[in-house]
C-alpha cells in the first residue's frame, strides 16, 4: 500500500549484492529531522546518525530483497522519507511466503544487531570513545527498537502485512477489512502514547515510571508517523467497506462485529 516515489535527477543510485539501489533525495532530509537532537553533541553524531540509519535501513530492505529472489523473483530497492521500500518485479502468491517476506526484513535487522552487540563482547571497541560509543548504541537501538515497531500490525509496516495474510487465512474475503481494523486501533494506541510521552517529558511527570527500563519511550516523531497511518488505514478501510458491503458473508466478520 505504499507507492514507489517517483525518479528525481537528485537520486542516488547504485547495487548491492545484485540489487539495484535508489535512495530519493528526501531520505537525507527525512533522517537528519529523526535525528536533529544529535546537533546537540556536534555534527559528528548526526553524521554517525544519518550513517547508521543508510545502513540499517538498507540491511532491512535486503532483507526482503534475498527472500523475493529466494521465491524467484527480482527486485530493487528505495530508500525515501522516513523509510525504504523493496520493490518487486513480479508477484509472489501464498500467504506463506509473503509472510516470509515480511518478516525477512525485521529479523535481517535484528541480525545486524546481534551482530554489532557480539562483536563488542568478543572485542570491545566502543570504549571511551564517545563518537564509538554513539555509533554502537544507535546501531542497536535502531535496529532492535526500531525492528520491533515495524512488527506492530498496523499497515504498510511488516507487521500490518503479516496481520493481511493471517486476516485473509481466517475471513477469506473480508480479511483486509479486519487487518485495517486492526491496524486503526494499534496505530492510534501508539500515537496516543507517544503524546503521553511528550508530555510527560515537557512537564517533568511521571506517568510512565512503572515501565521497564527497556520499554520504548514514544517521541513527537512517532506520534505524527503512528498518526497518519491510522488515518491512512481509516482511509483506505471506507474506501473497501463499500465494496465488500455488497457481497458480505456473516461467516467472513470479525469477533467483533457478531
Amino acid at each position: 500500500m505504499l507507492a514507489e516515489p517517483q525518479r528525481t535527477s537528485y537520486d542516488v543510485n547504485f547495487r548491492v549484492l545484485g540489487f539495484p539501489v535508489r535512495i530519493h533525495p528526501f531520505f537525507w532530509l527525512g533522517t537528519a529531522l529523526l535525528g536533529a537532537s544529535a546537533l546537540d553533541r556536534g555534527p559528528t553524531f548526526l553524521l554517525i546518525w544519518m550513517v547508521v540509519v543508510l545502513v540499517s535501513i538498507l540491511v532491512h530492505e535486503l532483507g526482503h530483497a534475498l527472500a523475493f529472489k529466494w521465491y524467484g523473483t527480482g527486485s530493487h530497492i528505495v530508500l525515501y522519507v522516513f523509510g525504504g521500500l523493496a520493490v518487486p518485479w513480479n508477484r509472489v502468491e501464498g500467504r506463506w511466503r509473503n509472510i516470509v517476506i515480511a518478516l525477512a526484513g525485521p529479523f535481517a535487522g535484528f541480525l545486524l544487531c546481534g551482530t554489532v552487540y557480539a562483536s563488542q563482547l568478543i572485542a570491545p571497541w566502543a570504549g571511551n570513545n564517545a563518537a564509538l560509543a554513539s555509533l554502537f548504541f544507535t546501531l542497536i537501538f535502531v535496529n532492535l527498537y526500531w525492528g520491533v515497531l515495524n512488527l506492530l500490525p498496523v499497515v504498510p509496516l511488516d507487521g500490518g502485512r503479516v496481520s493481511q495474510e493471517v486476516c485473509g487465512a481466517i475471513w477469506r474475503r473480508n480479511g483486509l477489512r479486519v487487518a485495517l481494523q486492526i491496524s486503526i486501533g494499534f496505530a492510534a494506541a501508539v500515537a496516543i502514547y507517544s503524546l503521553a510521552c511528550e508530555l510527560e517529558r515537557k512537564q517533568q511527570a511521571d506517568w510512565f515510571d512503572g515501565l521497564p527500563w527497556w520499554f520504548p519511550q514514544g517521541s513527537f516523531w512517532t506520534a505524527i508517523l503512528f498518526g497518519m497511518l491510522a488515518a491512512q488505514s481509516y482511509q483506505i478501510l471506507q474506501q473497501v467497506s463499500w465494496t465488500y458491503s455488497h457481497w458480505d458473508d456473516p461467516a467472513d466478520r470479525s469477533p467483533w462485529q457478531r
